[in-house]
C-alpha cells in the first residue's frame, strides 16, 4: 500500500511557509540560497519567491537577496502571549546590562527557534539574531540548554548532561561562525522548556556576569 500523496495546494502552502521560514532564519537570501537550503526545484522556488514577495511577506533587494517584507509584521503583532511579554522585559536587562544579544528560545520539532530577541545599544554588538531564527537542538548552546532542560536521552552530548549540573551551556561557532553563545535551561509552568541566551564576540568579558543575569531570568520565567 502506497502513502497517498498530500493535496496539491496543502503542498504549496507548507513549501511556501518553508521558504518563508528560510529567508527569516538567514536575514537575507538569494534565490540560490532558498533553493540550496529547500532543495526545491528552481521553478518551483522562483513561483513561490515571487508570490510571496508580491503579497509583501517578501522584498527584495538591489542586491537581489530577499529579506521578509512588512506584510509579516500585522501577522508577528497578532502573537502575543504572557512568556512573551515577561520575557521580552527581562531579556532587555540583561542586553543592557552585558552589551550582548539576548535571546529566548522554544523547542519546534527538532529545532530551536528564537521567540523574542532584545538588543543593546546598536554600537555594543555586531550581532542581529531575528525572532524566527531556528537551527538544531542538538547543535548550539540555546539547543543544548533547551535539551538539558528535558529528561536525559540515550546518546545525548554530553555538554547536555554537564548543562544539568552547572545550569549553563557554553558553544562556539556552532551556528554562527566565530560567535559564541551561552545559554540557561529554562522550566516553564506550564511544563514546557526553553533557554534564556545570550551571542557574544572572542574577548567579551562579561560571560559570567550573563550567567547570573540569564539564571535569574530563568527564574523570573518559572515563575511567571
Amino acid at each position: 500500500m502506497t502513502a497517498s500523496k498530500p493535496p496539491a495546494g496543502l503542498q504549496t502552502l507548507e513549501r511556501g511557509l518553508t521558504v518563508l521560514e528560510v529567508v527569516a532564519a538567514a536575514g537575507a537570501c538569494t534565490a540560490a540560497d532558498v533553493m540550496a537550503r529547500t532543495g526545491l526545484h528552481r521553478s518551483i522556488a522562483y513561483r513561490l519567491l515571487s508570490t510571496l514577495e508580491a503579497r509583501g511577506y517578501l522584498r527584495r533587494g538591489g542586491n537581489g537577496r530577499y529579506e521578509i517584507g512588512a506584510s509579516v509584521l500585522p501577522v508577528a503583532a497578532a502573537v502575543r502571549t504572557e512568556l512573551q511579554t515577561a520575557a521580552r522585559a527581562a531579556l532587555a536587562q540583561v542586553a543592557e546590562a552585558t552589551g550582548a544579544t539576548a535571546f529566548l528560545a522554544i523547542p519546534q520539532g527538532d529545532d530551536a527557534v528564537t521567540l523574542v530577541t532584545a538588543e543593546p545599544p546598536a554600537t555594543s554588538t555586531p550581532f542581529a539574531y531575528r525572532p524566527g531564527a531556528r537551527h538544531p537542538l542538538t547543535r548550539g548552546a540555546p539547543g543544548l540548554a533547551i535539551l538539558a532542560a528535558g529528561p536525559p536521552r540515550p546518546g545525548e552530548r554530553a555538554e547536555v548532561t554537564l548543562a544539568r549540573e552547572l545550569g549553563h551551556v557554553r558553544t562556539t561557532g556552532e551556528v554562527l561562525p566565530g560567535v559564541s553563545s551561552v545559554a540557561v535551561p529554562v522550566h516553564l509552568r506550564d511544563g514546557r522548556v526553553a533557554a534564556a541566551c545570550v551571542l557574544y564576540a572572542p574577548g567579551w568579558t562579561n560571560e559570567q556576569e550573563a550567567i547570573s543575569l540569564l539564571t535569574a531570568v530563568a527564574e523570573r520565567l518559572t515563575a511567571s
